[in-house]
């Protein structure tokens, strides 16, 4: 029987038109994964993205590059004040209007506009997003959702139709499959950008990864990097267009419905093990060992984490950190954190066809990428005191940390996942030993 293709093949093999950086933003498998790579393997999660950082690094060439993958059919918006996301997706009927105007009568705004073809496009980029106020951005909610709202009636974004899947029986069923997704850029560091207004939770969650590029910049590993972008920009400072960009959203589309066959029929240990890790971001980094909030770090949201410093929580430097600076993940930010290690996974098998990655593996990379800016890197003091301010090196701490935790904690994880994939009962031994953080794997 011939081994299933895997489309992520495709992906790997699609070059950046002009942005060059080959500095490593995580090993997986033994894979390098450049900024590159991770952005291709998140779309083809149908993952949103935000690309922040200081001026003039590469960012806005990034965001240009990414537009190409789609032949530039991308629905484009330029943060202001004076935004109206709807005005991208609707436009003046005029026939309406001059039947209501020969007739002397009136048309109701509702008959008066009419949705134009920019709904079907799969991608829509924002660039300089916090230039935006706060309640302006608030419009870009339904649509990193992947839908807009006009008139009353909800219109769903991007690409759509009927997909064939197999449930674990193998039977066939028919469901549909749509895939949009956004990307925004911005410029922030340090307050040196003025005109520019902080992001609301919500909205960063919906981003669902968004990667400060100052952290993976261009030749700090390898130097070539400078001495590409320099001699190949033929004298042209300015940013650079995919003149002839070659439209390659199929293979994201098909990239994503592979992902989708496989969560209808995953690997029942592989399952298993996401099962436990997802528990384990909602619920075990929840915990601290305070018996009147709860054992929960929600329950005590209006003291936490004041008070894990203040009462000097935790037995070691790394549970002060945990109990200190981690948030929980919420239920979106947890999947995100499980479905961008999917991508990865297959993407890094896709590159190396030898690398064989684990799961747990992949889902600690994926936190240190989603965890900066998604919510569960939450104490600007202490990281401002052990981590230079740093987000992104307070997560890879942290992600060492909780990969050690795990790793401590594999025998059970295994025993657990070979329970759940026979549908066997826990022996009291496991049970037992699921207390603390890991009583969420109970």
């Amino acid at each position: 029987m011939s081994k299933e293709k895997n489309p992520f093949d495709n992906i790997v093999n699609l070059p950046a038109t002009t942005y060059k950086n080959t500095t490593p933003v995580l090993k997986l498998g033994g894979v390098d994964l450049y900024l590159w790579d991770v952005v291709k393997a998140s779309l083809a999660a149908r993952l949103n993205i935000g690309l922040g950082g200081g001026a003039g690094g590469g960012k806005s060439q990034l965001f240009a590059d990414v537009q190409g993958l789609f032949g530039n059919n991308a629905s484009y918006v330029l943060g202001r004040n004076d935004l109206d996301i709807k005005a991208l997706f609707r436009q003046l009927n005029f026939g309406k209007l001059r039947e209501a105007m020969d007739k002397g009568g009136t048309v109701s705004q509702k008959d008066l506009a009419q949705i134009t073809s920019d709904i079907y496009r799969p991608l829509i980029v924002v660039e300089e997003i916090n230039r935006c106020a706060e309640i302006v951005q608030n419009q870009l909610f339904n649509i990193f959702e992947g839908f807009i709202e006009i008139d009353g009636v909800k219109y769903f974004l991007g690409h759509g139709e009927t997909q064939s899947f197999k449930d674990f029986d193998g039977k066939e069923f028919k469901k549909n499959s749509r895939y949009s997704v956004g990307v925004w850029s911005a410029n922030f560091g340090n307050g040196q950008y003025t005109g520019t207004v902080t992001m609301d939770k919500a909205l960063k969650e919906r981003s669902h990864m968004i990667i400060d590029v100052d952290n993976f910049y261009p030749g700090v590993t390898n130097a070539l990097d400078l001495d590409g972008i320099l001699l190949e920009n033929g004298g042209e400072v300015r940013l650079k267009d995919v003149d002839t960009p070659q439209d390659q959203t199929k293979h994201f589309i098909d990239a994503f419905n592979y992902i989708k066959q496989k969560s209808y029929t995953p690997n029942p240990k592989e399952l298993g093990k996401e099962m436990l890790l997802f528990r384990y971001l909602t619920l075990g980094l929840d915990y601290i060992p305070v018996m009147d909030g709860k054992n929960s770090k929600r329950i005590m949201k209006e003291t936490w984490p004041n008070k894990a410093e203040e009462d000097n929580i935790g037995t070691s430097d790394n549970d002060k950190l945990m109990y200190g600076i981690v948030s929980p993940a919420s239920v979106r930010s947890g999947m995100t954190v499980i479905a961008l290690a999917r991508s990865l996974r297959e993407y890094a098998k896709a590159k190396d066809p030898k690398a064989d990655p684990s799961v747990i593996d992949s889902v600690v990379e994926s936190f240190k990428l989603v965890a900066p800016y998604g919510g569960m890197i939450d104490n600007p003091q202490i990281i401002k005191e052990k981590f230079v301010g740093n987000n992104y090196l307070a997560a890879e701490k942290i992600g060492g940390i909780i990969k050690t935790r795990l790793q401590e904690k594999s025998d059970l994880i295994q025993a657990i996942a070979d329970k759940k994939s026979k549908g066997e009962p826990y022996t009291q031994a496991m049970i037992d030993d699921c207390v603390g953080e890991y009583a969420c794997f109970r």
